[in-house]
């Protein structure tokens, strides 16, 4: 009897495509043994000569690419405040308080709760609870999210993760939401920092190589990809997909940066506004892959994710 449970165990553990260890800051996913991404949902103190404030937490970094390679970067010399992936907004108030989660000034994001950790084998969902607060009241949640993220077996030449961010304003003050003013720069959003050791970066989207920055292009999608090893010629890279039901889409606007930034910036430099309890939704598909966006088909690969948000009937507001 003992060797038949041992003899279930072992086949259990070869059905499962993923695996994953937590060891209380931070959630490492495999996939048959190999590195997927870590999330960090404890707070991650920098190191010399980093400044201490730029503390924080509910992020992604490292996110590996297919051949294992990292395809972040964290606390980067040039930004200091950029984390691998990651979601947040500067220039924001709360009442007529500022709050600003981007540049990690007197307030950051939280972690609260996990609700769901399922690795399996068609694929690993996740979920969780974070708030935004300020570091005086770090116990008193203005803005809370709910985030789910689900990452898919590698496929040929590519991996999906898909992303629904809920946020709701849960303070007694109306909260006004947006992106950096400063220049009508607009960041502010979905973003992802890859490593600037791996440059020269190639942006595509549905407009084509962009081979000069953007701060407000138009694009339902955008791709950015880079030497797998600095100065090589192995290319692999990451592509967001905006949910059809995103506000705006697909005229929403992405942040295009050659030293090394790809957003996907909303509301930008508009203000949106939330009541107490108001609450909104950004969905969106990340996809890592090998060689450059054209190689991919990322292209091909949004269409069939237009049609997959079709036959499910998942096109509207999320």
């Amino acid at each position: 009897m003992n060797t038949l449970c041992l003899l279930a165990s072992a086949l259990l553990a070869i059905q499962s495509a993923f695996t994953m260890e937590d060891d209380g800051t931070a959630l490492s996913l495999y996939e048959n043994g190999n590195p997927v991404l870590v999330y960090h949902y404890g707070l991650v103190k920098p190191a010399w000569p980093v400044p201490e404030h730029y503390t924080r937490g509910c992020y992604f970094h490292p996110l590996y690419g297919l051949n294992g390679e990292i395809l972040t970067q964290d606390f980067p010399i040039d930004h200091f405040h950029h984390r691998g992936l990651f979601w947040a907004w500067p220039d924001s108030l709360s009442g007529d308080r500022k709050i600003d989660v981007w540049i990690l000034k007197d307030a950051r994001q939280h972690h609260v709760s996990w609700i769901k950790k399922e690795p399996g084998t068609e694929s690993a969902f996740f979920a969780l609870v974070n708030h935004w607060a300020f570091d005086d009241t770090p116990d008193t949640a203005i803005m809370e999210e709910k985030v789910t993220f689900e990452v898919a077996p590698e496929k040929e030449n590519h991996r999906f993760l898909d992303f629904t961010l809920t946020f709701t304003n849960v303070s007694d003050a109306v909260l006004t939401l947006r992106g950096a003013g400063t220049d009508n720069k607009g960041y502010g959003g979905f973003c992802f920092r890859p490593d600037a050791a791996r440059k020269p970066f190639i942006f595509r989207s549905a407009q084509g190589i962009s081979e000069e920055d953007a701060l407000m292009l138009n694009s339902p999608w955008a791709d950015i990809s880079f030497p797998e090893k600095p100065g090589g010629n192995i290319y692999s890279g990451v592509a967001i997909f905006q949910h059809p039901g995103l506000p705006g889409f697909p005229h929403t606007g992405w942040i295009l940066r050659h030293y090394g930034f790809l957003g996907q910036s909303w509301p930008h430099v508009r203000d949106h506004v939330m009541q107490p309890g108001d609450s909104f939704t950004l969905k969106y598909r990340l996809v890592i892959h090998r060689g450059t966006g054209e190689d991919a088909g990322i292209a091909s690969l949004f269409q069939e994710y237009l049609s997959e948000c079709s036959s499910t009937n998942d096109t509207r507001t999320p």
